[in-house]
C-alpha cells in the first residue's frame, strides 16, 4: 500500500481575487475548486503526494504563490 499524504487549503474572499488564487493553484498535485456566491468565492486546494517532504515543498511554493498575489 502506497502512503498518501494531503494538506487543504480554505480562502473566502472577493470573487476576482478567486480566480487569480484559482489560477496559481493549477499546477501538478494540486486540485482546486472555487464557488462563488453573492458576489463572495470560497476556494478550496487540496495537495496531495506520497512523499510527505514533496508534499512540503509544493505547499511552500503555493503558499508563496499566494502570498506574492496577496502583496500585489
Amino acid at each position: 500500500m502506497v502512503e498518501e499524504h494531503t494538506v487543504t487549503v480554505e480562502w473566502s474572499g472577493d470573487a476576482s481575487l478567486g480566480t487569480v488564487y484559482l489560477a496559481a493553484a493549477s499546477r501538478p498535485h494540486c486540485k482546486a475548486t472555487l464557488s462563488e456566491a453573492d458576489g463572495t468565492a470560497a476556494l478550496t486546494i487540496r495537495v496531495q503526494h506520497t512523499s510527505l517532504q514533496q508534499l512540503r515543498d509544493i505547499v511552500d511554493e503555493l503558499m508563496v504563490a499566494l502570498a506574492d498575489i496577496e502583496g500585489e
